[in-house]
Formats: structure tokens, C-alpha cells, sequence
């Protein structure tokens, strides 16, 4: 997510959608209404597979480990499965460290960095979604980049089949720009026969074009009898208020907008109403389980806001039978202090961890 550099007419189109389902009167601000106002509703058993993770966001995914502020450490996993947590996913890069030309090689002091990652996880008994994560390349050029996509996946399967069932393989992050619906089921139906050939064992993660959007699932085309599969969708809405301020957004967004707002129905119904069209293509295709792989509100944005959306987010995805994983642990979206040692209760406490 840190890299993602979005145009300007995206953030217009998402602040439409925002709009376009709002409704109802005028609520109370943001500011001053708890956050558990929205974490209402019955608690909700654990969503299986996956139940509630969180991102190691910019440490992996980096052109170099370190490179945006943030390596991972082997204390992070206690502290992760310490706090509740099911799940970690872990972005990771592979792209940025293999070769340009073939057979594509990738570099095996990054390979054993990951695995050793792995371990660290495996041994908390967390649940560790591996995701091929910051593959630009792909995206803007995407047949000129398939050999080497499919090469890489053949690389990253063989050296992780033996790994514990508690592995899931994520193939991409957030197809966008030129790897459209068509060109990406087509890529995708390779890439599943790469792993398979390999690893038929772990269950495999995948979502649609337009970054992962909920509502290009329904051009998603899963490839005929995979049935280890989990289907992934990301949530940032409304991208004005999640993204305002961050510095990789062009043009950057204003600060000050808060969360509800003073429609809290209109904003909450905008919400729902987004998750409702992941759930429908759930139920549509066989019931597909459901992981929000991405969620989370900018620190530019103040906190109770970003506490109040992050609970309502986090509930209504559960309430519709999805696991989720907050995006992410401890840089600008985070949710834990490195420098201190302390989570930021607020958050926690919206992602019914506290």
C-alpha cells in the first residue's frame, strides 16, 4: 500500500462511490461519538480460515529491507500472537530481487530471508499469508512480464511446498493499471498450474483488478476444480478519508476529514453497502470464504475517526463471514509503537483486540 501511487481520478471516482450511496439525516460528529458505537451488534464466532491478522506492511515489499524505516524482527511474532492475532500476511517483494532476464533467478539470500521470516511465524502458530506483493511491472507491462511472473511463482512454490498447511500463498497484490479482468484471468490460470504442478497442498489467495477492489470480483475468473482457493479484496473507502495526507497519493489529499462525518447513516451505509457486493459474488460462486486482506485508516487522519471507521469496518466484514487483516502493524497506518513497545489502544480496541 505504501507505494502505490494513485491519480487523482481515482480518489474522485472513490469519493463518488461515497456519495453516490449515501443517505439518511444528519448524525452527530465524529469526534464526538466512541468507537464502539460502531463495534455494535452480536460477537461474531472467529472466521475460519483465517480469523483476524495484520499486515508486516513496508518492511518486504521494500526495494530493500530497511529501505522505508522498517525491518522485520523475530520479537514481533509474541507480540502479534500475544495480542489475539490469527493471522500474519506478509508482503514480499520477490520481483525486486530476481533477475531480469531468464531463468529469472531469484536472489536466494531474499528467498531464505523469507522463509526464515516464516519460521519466525510458524513458531507462534500464527496463520502466514505469503504475498507476492509490489509487482508494478506486471501491471504496467503485462505480457511482456508473464515468462518471468510464472517463473517466479515456480521458484517461491518448489521452496515452499513443504511448509506447514498454516501457508497461504497470495499470488498477487492488487493487479491495476494495464493487467486488466481479461489479460489477468488469463495470466492467472498459468500461474495456478505453475504452483500446482509443484504444491498442490496449500490454499491459494486471489482477488481481482483495480487494486483488489470488491466490486471487480465479479470479473474474476477462478481457474475450473481449484478448490483450495480464498478470494481477497481490499478496503480503503472513502479513500479521501483513509488516504488523506499520505505522501505516495498524487495529488496528496487534505487533512481534516473525519469519520463518520455528520451523515453517520449515509457513512455507514456506504460501507455496508461496498461489503455487500463481496458478499453476493461470495455466495454467487459456490460461497467462496471471504479475507479483507487490506483495511486501515492513515495517521494523518485523527484518531477517533480512524478508530471509529477501523471498528465498523472490522465488524460488518465479520458479520459477513470475512476474515480480515488490518494494514498494518507498526508504520503509517500502524496499529503497535516500535519506539515505545505499546500498541495504540485505540486502534487495538477497534480491532477487537485490545
Amino acid at each position: 500500500m505504501r507505494s502505490r501511487n494513485v491519480p487523482w481520478l481515482v480518489c474522485l471516482l472513490m469519493a463518488g462511490m461515497l456519495v453516490g450511496c449515501g443517505g439518511g439525516g444528519a448524525g452527530l460528529p465524529s469526534a464526538s461519538v466512541p468507537s464502539s458505537t460502531f463495534d455494535s451488534g452480536p460477537e461474531t464466532t472467529r472466521t475460519l480460515p483465517l480469523g483476524r491478522g495484520i499486515n508486516l506492511g513496508n518492511m518486504l515489499e521494500a526495494p530493500m529491507e530497511g529501505a522505508w524505516g522498517f525491518s522485520v524482527q523475530q520479537a514481533f511474532f509474541p507480540i502479534i500472537k500475544g495480542k489475539g492475532f490469527d493471522t500474519v500476511r506478509i508482503p514480499a517483494n520477490f520481483a525486486a530481487h530476481a533477475a531480469s532476464s531468464e531463468p529469472y533467478t531469484v536472489d536466494p539470500i531474499f528467498m531464505s530471508r523469507v522463509a526464515t521470516v516464516l519460521d519466525w511465524a510458524f513458531q507462534q502458530n500464527l496463520n502466514v499469508m505469503l504475498d507476492f506483493h509490489g509487482y508494478q511491472e506486471l501491471c504496467d507491462a503485462p505480457l511482456a512480464q508473464e515468462a518471468r511472473f510464472l517463473a517466479l511463482w515456480a521458484q517461491i512454490a518448489d521452496r515452499f511446498k513443504d511448509a506447514p498447511d498454516r501457508l497461504y500463498l497470495e499470488l498477487l497484490n492488487e493487479p491495476n493499471g494495464n493487467l486488466n479482468s481479461e489479460l489477468w484471468n488469463r495470466i492467472l490460470a498459468k500461474a495456478v498450474g505453475v504452483v500446482r504442478a509443484v504444491d498442490a497442498r496449500h490454499t491459494l489467495v486471489i482477488g481481482g483488478t483495480n487494486w483488489n477492489s470488491a466490486y471487480a470480483l465479479k470479473d474474476l475468473q477462478l481457474p475450473p476444480g481449484e478448490s483450495k482457493v480464498i478470494a481477497t479484496f481490499h478496503f480503503y473507502s472513502p479513500f479521501t478519508f483513509t488516504h488523506q495526507g499520505a505522501e505516495w497519493v498524487t495529488p496528496i489529499l487534505p487533512t481534516g476529514i473525519s469519520w463518520p462525518g455528520p451523515n453517520v447513516q449515509g457513512a455507514c451505509k456506504a460501507i455496508t453497502d461496498e461489503l455487500e457486493v463481496a458478499l453476493a459474488w461470495s455466495r454467487a460462486n459456490g460461497n467462496i470464504p471471504l479475507f479483507m486482506g487490506e483495511f486501515g485508516a492513515y495517521s494523518k487522519g485523527d484518531l477517533q475517526s480512524r478508530a471509529n471507521w477501523t471498528a465498523y469496518v472490522r465488524k460488518q466484514a465479520e458479520q459477513r463471514g470475512c476474515s480480515w487483516a488490518y494494514w498494518e502493524f507498526c508504520a503509517g497506518f500502524g496499529a503497535y509503537d516500535t519506539g515505545t513497545g505499546y500498541w495504540n489502544q485505540a486502534l487495538a480496541g477497534a480491532l477487537g483486540v485490545p
